[in-house]
């Protein structure tokens, strides 16, 4: 009934995930990503905070001792004097600048992995419709962006309250600490506030990426009819495959038909395989394979063989052991040599023929 009125109730196959990725439509959390960014941003400058601050102070410091402070800097002394000190506060900041811009890029990759497509970009004029505008505004999944911003607000609160009442001796002993002790203290409890905030913030992100990944995935849900003709194009339409294989199987027997009659023996398994073997000592160094099948092909070398009078040789593990092993047109494995020169044997000594 489902497949009668059109529903998607398939999974969207690979092929169409594929495609829909080229497009630029893939599943994926801001939330997630701005949560991954605060959280790896706070955790890089707290580990490259002192050092930069260090770096700084003793810039500071060499140019507070300077005798310039009174004569002034003349301008040829300019790059000598700033260009040292800037590079030097570059060489300080660049730690907290690229681990933050590889954080940044780290939290787009994990949900995307690496992608460039121009098709996101390209002008779409249905998303002008107001009426869509304010369906995706007071919709289902606008109320759940605006129950997700609300319970990160009340989160957020919840943190930031019960950090307060847990610190608040050590927010009231500030005035005690000098300027420098101060700004540590500051500094840590804002930290601790960073780390907790952000942990949530991804927690929250995580499950938002998942919901917009059910949401991708229902989306992309495909009809049966649309899975059908998806295969069609993927695999051919069947008449037309099931027509090549007729092809192949005639071109097949055709190349039996001629193949087989110029044989000195078929082994065969005796059933499932059959192995058509021809040597000729004056223009062959071995036997060659000259045919073989299994199943249907190896039954009909068998009346091929029968109607031109060729002798069939029953030798399992022979024939097991060559059909896994040769081809059809080369001569026959090494390791098969005796065997099959004991059939040829047997073979010219029915036909009275002499053994090269």
């Amino acid at each position: 009934m489902a497949d009668d009125l059109g529903e998607r109730t398939e999974d969207p196959t690979p092929k169409r995930l594929r495609e829909a990725r080229e497009e630029g439509n893939i599943a994926r959390s801001t939330d997630a990503a701005n949560a991954l960014l605060l959280l790896g941003g706070v955790l890089v400058l707290a580990s490259s905070i002192k050092p930069f601050l260090g770096v700084l102070a003793s810039l500071l410091e060499k140019s507070l001792a300077g005798d310039h402070l009174a004569s002034g800097i003349r301008p040829e002394e300019v790059a000598e004097t700033v260009i040292p000190a800037v590079s030097e506060a570059a060489l300080a900041a660049a730690p907290i600048v690229l681990g933050a811009a590889a954080i940044g890029v780290l939290a787009q990759l994990w949900q995307v992995g690496f992608l460039i497509s121009t098709k996101s970009l390209e002008p779409k004029f249905e998303r002008l419709d107001p009426i869509k505008g304010f369906g995706r505004m007071f919709g289902a999944q606008g109320a759940i962006k605006t129950a997700m911003d609300i319970l990160k607000v009340v989160i957020v609160g919840w943190i930031a309250y019960s950090l307060a009442v847990g610190v608040l001796p050590r927010i009231v002993a500030l005035p005690e600490l000098g300027v420098l002790a101060g700004f540590e203290e500051i500094g840590s409890i804002g930290l601790t506030l960073a780390i907790q905030v952000g942990a949530a913030l991804l927690v929250l992100g995580i499950a938002d990426y998942a919901v917009q990944r059910f949401k991708h995935m229902r989306d992309l849900r495909m009809t049966k009819q649309q899975v059908k003709e998806e295969m069609k194009e993927s695999d051919g339409n069947p008449e037309v495959k099931r027509r090549r294989m007729q092809i192949a199987r005639q071109m097949a027997m055709q190349r039996l038909q001629t193949a087989v009659p110029k044989a000195d023996v078929i082994v065969t398994n005796p059933e499932h395989i059959s192995v058509a073997i021809q040597y000729d000592p004056s223009t062959m160094a071995a036997p060659r394979i000259v045919a073989m099948g299994a199943d249907h092909l190896a039954f009909r070398i068998r009346q091929i063989a029968m109607k031109h009078g060729i002798p069939i040789v029953e030798r399992k593990p022979l024939a097991r052991a060559l059909y896994a092993n040769a081809k059809v047109g080369q001569e026959i494995p090494a390791d098969h040599y005796k065997a099959v020169a004991e059939i040829l044997a047997y073979v010219y000594n029915l036909k009275g023929k002499a053994v090269a």
